[in-house]
């Protein structure tokens, strides 16, 4: 017999049982001793010597071994097979073991019962058990059958022919500093642009295991074409078209153009306050008490002072904030500026500047500060999952307060609660300070007039109101805290100097710099925020 992998035989002889080890030729594979091993237990073979079948595994050369195993001449037995299906079972091969000296060969008929036995149905190979069966190769995978995977199923994908994302990273130079002026939030469009294209999902094939049964294909997403306002879908749904000229604009699925409202100078005394409901461009400033509002997309080319500006999509400030103190940002998505100074900022997505002084930030994503400057110093920057900077706080020793791990809204909400707390305490205390005395009076013998017992009525009515609302609001500061010891995920990353002064909080845990830290990643760590390298 030709054979490659190594493989072994039972010799049965008057004077014992006989274990024939084969080498492998022509680079075929080794035997492994759990295997022969799991073969003699089941063939009752349990009295042999172990360290003599591995020192011949190990020694082998390229002639056969024999080794004694007992000397109890064993039964012969036949030809045997193992059945093995892969773990998705769409493969099953067969290994197959010579019989002993005195063993029958299997027949075909005798291989097939073994997969039915294994109720192996499905794709078996004919044509490679008859293969085996002229040209036997023992202690080698044979593969009798094959199911049919199923084909993968594919999401719809839409491509969009427009900056779906225009507020990016600021440029860096090579001086280290930051281009906010190169940021653009609007893409142009023209009627008759096409604006995105879909190709339809696949909802692809099942298939078939060895055990006859249907394996589904992967799960697959559908996504339709969203048209907006002055947009136009194809009859066949795959192509959206621009019907104007305007601003192209992707938001929650839908894609609408809009009319960009351009302020060709200042927002100040002669254009009077700004309402919009599409984009609004200023290509000057916009001057202290000053406000502008927009449905849509802001950007303003120069500085805001001490404004509000308000706007349903992201905010770009090309040269920065000088907010007085009174200067107010909101946005739905992101918030970019060169520099903000003594301002409120509020996004619901990231805010992204070349610096921050004294001001108040709050954002539901990430606070970006980079560039040469890259500092945060003064003020409070509360963000949900990360903030990054330069440098946090100076010399001076500036006070620095860095929250993350919570959404700002949550901080929001609890200082306005825990005054309505207290308030509710101290009229609680007020009204029981009344109750007592009518009660002093009661002990002392004295009758109530009808006015006083209607008035201690009313100021138990009182106390019970007041113990509800008090109850209401605990609850929902607990349960505010609760969400802040959850918030763990959160970090902070100085990619120069922390001073001290800065307070650093990670959802519920606060950490002050005590001494100038360098190149730091804040984060939780068993329990405590810990710095760490990066």
């Amino acid at each position: 017999m030709r054979y490659k992998n190594s493989f072994f035989r039972i010799e049965i002889k008057d004077n014992g049982t006989y274990l024939d080890l084969f080498p492998p030729v022509d680079g075929g594979k080794k035997l492994e001793v759990n295997e022969i091993l799991r073969f003699l237990e089941s063939k009752g073979i349990r009295d042999y010597n172990l360290h003599a079948i591995k020192d011949a595994l190990e020694t082998i050369g390229a002639k056969p071994r024999q080794i004694l195993l007992n000397r109890t001449p064993i039964e012969p037995f036949p030809e045997t097979a193992e059945v093995f299906v892969s773990k998705d079972a769409l493969l099953c091969y067969m290994r197959f073991y010579p019989p002993s000296t005195g063993g029958k060969l299997m027949s075909k008929r005798e291989v097939l019962a073994e997969l039915e036995m294994e109720k192996i149905t499905y794709g078996i190979n004919e044509q490679a058990i008859d293969y085996f069966l002229t040209h036997r190769q023992y202690c080698a995978n044979v593969a009798v059958a094959k199911g049919t995977p199923p084909k993968p199923a594919h999401d719809t994908v839409i491509e969009y022919f427009f900056d779906t994302k225009p507020l990016k990273k600021p440029k860096e130079l090579e001086d280290g500093s930051v281009d906010f002026h190169a940021l653009d939030l609007f893409s142009s469009v023209h009627a008759g642009d096409v604006l995105a294209k879909l190709s339809p999902h696949d909802p692809g094939l099942s298939g078939m295991n060895v055990y006859g049964k249907n394996v589904p294909t992967n799960k697959f997403k559908i996504k339709v074409l969203k048209p907006g306002k002055n947009v136009t879908i194809s009859e066949d749904k795959t192509t959206l078209t621009s019907n104007a000229d305007g601003n192209v604009t992707l938001s929650e699925g839908m894609v609408y153009v809009s009319d960009t409202y351009n302020v060709a100078a200042d927002v100040d005394a002669s254009t009077g306050d700004i309402s919009y409901e599409g984009n609004v461009m200023v290509n000057g400033n916009v001057r202290t008490g000053f406000t502008l509002k927009a449905k849509g997309d802001i950007q303003i080319n120069g500085v805001v002072e001490g404004a509000t500006i308000e706007a349903g999509g992201n905010v770009v400030i090309k040269r920065g904030v000088q907010g007085m103190n009174k200067g107010h940002i909101h946005a739905g998505g992101d918030i970019c500026a060169q520099f903000f100074e003594s301002a409120k900022v509020q996004a619901k997505g990231d805010v992204k500047a070349g610096s921050i002084l004294h001001s108040e930030i709050h954002c539901g994503n990430s606070v970006i500060v980079s560039g040469k400057k890259g500092f945060i110093v003064g003020g409070e920057v509360l963000c949900d999952k990360y903030v990054e900077a330069n440098s946090l706080g100076n010399k001076m020793e500036t006070q620095t307060v860095i929250k993350v791990g919570v959404k700002p809204e949550l901080y929001s909400e609890m200082k306005k609660l825990v005054p309505k707390v207290n308030e509710i305490n101290e009229k609680y205390d007020e009204i029981n300070s009344y109750l007592n005395v009518y009660k002093e009076k009661l002990k002392l013998g004295q009758k109530l007039k009808p006015e006083q017992l209607k008035s201690v009525k009313e100021y138990n009515k009182k106390l019970e109101e007041l113990e509800e609302d008090k109850e209401l609001l605990n609850n929902r500061l607990m349960e505010i805290k609760e969400e802040i010891k959850l918030g763990r995920g959160g970090s902070v990353k100085v990619l120069s100097t922390a001073y001290r002064g800065v307070s650093l909080s990670i959802a519920s845990l606060t950490y002050s710099i005590k001494e100038k830290d360098s190149h730091c990643h804040y984060k939780i760590m068993e329990g405590e925020i810990r710095q760490t390298g990066f």
